[in-house]
């Protein structure tokens, strides 16, 4: 599965139904946008991407589609753009993306580099008469230090996981807390999700982890078996994005304090079109469930 998948649990490579559906009811980009200026008349269409870009990580996949209108998106026509210019810009530098020729997926060029951190990065979309722009930051390295197992209630160290080894990372199903450590970067908030094998794996809304510490709640956890955690530090473009399509008021996943407010409509940080362009680091540790006896 692309980690793009992974992290944009809310969306498809191409943006859900469900997503642009709730634009028919909730049009515009922003509280400021005039709705007018996002969807018109039957015959306007809007320009739909899908562009996570990862650190340390080379350049990614970009999915480019289109909508009718707010009528047509409540009935799931949405269309792939297969002869769009795509372009990632970073500095002077210009990556110009290839067509695939289906599913609107678009391909950076050969030898292009791996994802900087801390770096400004914009993307430019031109097809159908139009043009998309956005703009990214995209974090500093993210770095897990440590995985401890806590105590309950006195939240003591009972012993501390392997962050680069999952093969000798054994914890016993419900004996204690799992808590991530990092040293926390300038960013607004993180994800977190829990990988097994064969399952559904799900992940977190945006979280504040302000200390550098997440705590992974056992219901999100798989009572036995191999697991891979992921963690994000997401730019504000995931940010609005994840908080204000996964906002509901209540943290479902459980796993720490929710960041951001409670939204109506997506926010989606780009001119022209819909979508996202963001950015994120991550870092990932493994481990075994031992189930009880």
């Amino acid at each position: 599965m692309r980690i793009t998948a992974r992290l944009l649990r809310c969306i498809t490579p191409v943006l859900s139904v469900a997503l642009l559906a709730g634009l028919a009811a909730h049009p515009g980009c922003s509280g400021e946008r005039d709705p007018a200026t996002l969807f018109g008349p039957d015959e306007r269409v809007t320009i739909v991407v899908d562009a996570v870009l990862y650190v340390d990580r080379l350049l990614p996949e970009i999915f480019v589609t289109r909508t009718r209108s707010a009528d047509a998106v409540s009935t799931g026509d949405a269309t792939a753009v297969n002869d769009a210019e795509v372009t990632v810009i970073q500095g002077l530098a210009e990556y110009r993306y290839a067509s695939a020729g289906r599913r609107g997926l678009y391909l950076p060029p050969s030898g292009a580099p791996r994802v900087r951190p801390n770096t400004e990065y914009r993307l430019r979309v031109r097809a159908l008469g139009g043009e998309v722009r956005g703009v990214t930051s995209t974090p500093a390295p993210l770095v897990i230090d440590e995985i401890a197992v806590l105590e309950e209630p006195s939240m003591e160290v009972i012993r501390r996981l392997d962050p680069d080894s999952a093969a000798g990372n054994r914890v016993r199903y419900l004996e204690g807390l799992i808590e991530v450590r990092f040293d926390p970067l300038d960013v607004e908030a993180y994800q977190v999700i829990v990988l097994e094998p064969g399952s559904e794996d799900g992940g977190s809304p945006p979280l504040e982890a302000r200390d550098g510490r997440l705590l992974l709640p056992w219901f999100a956890i798989g009572s036995s078996g191999e697991h891979e955690v992921e963690v994000y530090a997401l730019d504000r473009n995931l940010f609005d994005f994840l908080r204000s399509v996964q906002a509901s008021g209540q943290n479902a996943f459980g796993f720490g304090s929710l960041a951001g407010d409670t939204f109506e409509r997506p926010v989606f940080n780009l001119d022209g079109g819909i979508g996202v362009f963001g950015s994120a680091s991550l870092d990932t540790f493994g481990f075994f469930v031992i189930p009880e006896h």
